[in-house]
């Protein structure tokens, strides 16, 4: 249930104690001075019922705690940690000296109801509107824009350990609203393998082949006698989300020979979208080039070059190539206010789809053309013109 935060003074205030502590260029004094107005509950109150329920924590005070848990590069427990202890982050947060509002679980869930909600970028919308407002974003400003890669939070697994934690997360939704299914699995196959404890141990390390083959006949058999029994259940959105993820990693990862046995696909053959977790699904493998690979995903970040103020973030699966969302994360900033005269990007942003997108626009891509572009098969490439300046 949403309830307004306390805010009767105390002598325990922080702005009682640290008004002189607390310096008048200080990161943390500007961040409450004009951070702090522009984020109120109100803006996150379709995420919480009202009348219902144990009274939230504020969610403004969450996003304000979030926003300066990165600025400080922490991890939940820790900012939990310095939310307590540490009087600049008090200070910031307007929060009593003797106050512990929260615990690390806290902020975690916070984020997970911004993702469900589409509340994510709610705070970075607040933000930078002031700063349209204040002139300190010019509404037609050239702009640039480039990819960076982000890693995944996730340990990568073997084939075997996809397949048992796809299994595992099948038997979530099916102890909480299906026993009775899920008593009819636990006759054909031993469920004590697929606990939480036993598919989150390690597959690393050397194993002998037989035994490693041995163990990954097992585990798909036991993939599709669970499939079996839960593939005729309907009306049950999240299970069925799941039986369709472990459908897909076993046509992704296995093949099964003309004796019905399954065996591991070899890499080399294996789809470029293919899943990479179960638990963060939409991660994949990609590569910024030919040396620098990682799992996880890609986000375009746009910029207005006089003071570098960010303008949009976009993010997409690893696998997706630097331009893919580029147009989107250039047209979304409409809603702001904002249309760049010209965009600047490097070769990966010079595709015509992408120029001619965006012209409709009434915007420029300024973009060097690729020697080589893979992308566009058949367009003349730039070694076929010769440029005069």
């Amino acid at each position: 249930m949403l309830k307004a935060r306390d805010t009767q003074m105390s002598l325990n205030d922080t702005d009682y104690f640290c008004s002189q502590l607390i310096p008048e260029d200080s990161f943390y004094r500007k961040f409450r001075e004009i951070v702090s107005p522009l984020i109120k509950d109100e803006h996150f109150e379709t995420m919480y019922t009202l009348d219902n329920g144990r009274p939230a924590i504020p969610p403004s005070l969450l996003a304000m705690a979030t926003i300066l848990q990165f600025y400080r590069n922490l991890s939940d427990r820790e900012m939990e940690r310095a939310c307590m202890y540490d009087i600049e982050i008090k200070y910031a947060l307007g929060l009593k000296l003797d106050e512990r509002l929260f615990d690390h679980s806290s902020l975690g869930d916070f984020r997970k109801r911004l993702l469900e909600h589409g509340k994510e970028k709610e705070v970075f919308d607040k933000i930078l509107n002031k700063l349209v407002e204040s002139g300190l974003i010019k509404r037609n400003e050239i702009q640039r824009i480039d990819a960076t890669h982000i890693i995944a939070d996730i340990a990568i697994p073997t084939v075997i350990t996809l397949v048992k934690k796809a299994i595992f997360e099948i038997i979530k939704p099916l102890q909480k609203r299906h026993e009775e299914i899920l008593g009819q699995i636990q006759s054909q196959i031993d469920l004590s393998e697929y606990t939480k404890e036993k598919v989150n141990l390690s597959d690393a390390g050397k194993e002998d082949l037989q035994r490693r083959q041995r163990r990954l006949v097992k585990v798909v058999n036991d993939a599709f006698i669970v499939l079996r029994y839960v593939r005729d259940i309907k009306g049950d959105t999240i299970l069925e989300r799941r039986v369709e993820l472990l459908c897909r990693i076993l046509r992704e990862n296995v093949t099964l020979d003309k004796y019905g046995e399954a065996h591991e696909n070899d890499d080399r053959n294996s789809t470029p979208d293919k899943i990479v977790s179960p638990i963060d699904p939409d991660a994949r493998y990609g590569a910024k080039s030919k040396t620098k690979k990682f799992v996880g995903y890609k986000t375009n970040v746009t910029e207005e070059i006089g003071n570098r103020f960010i303008t949009n973030i976009k993010a997409m699966p690893g696998n997706q190539m630097d331009g893919r969302n580029a147009v989107e994360a250039i047209i979304e900033q409409k809603e702001q206010g904002l249309k760049p005269d010209r965009v600047i990007g490097d070769s990966a942003y010079s595709d015509g789809p992408y120029r001619k997108s965006l012209q409709q626009e009434g915007i420029r891509m300024v973009a060097p053309q690729r020697i080589k572009n893979d992308v566009a098969k058949g367009v003349y490439p730039k070694s076929a013109f010769t440029f005069s300046f």
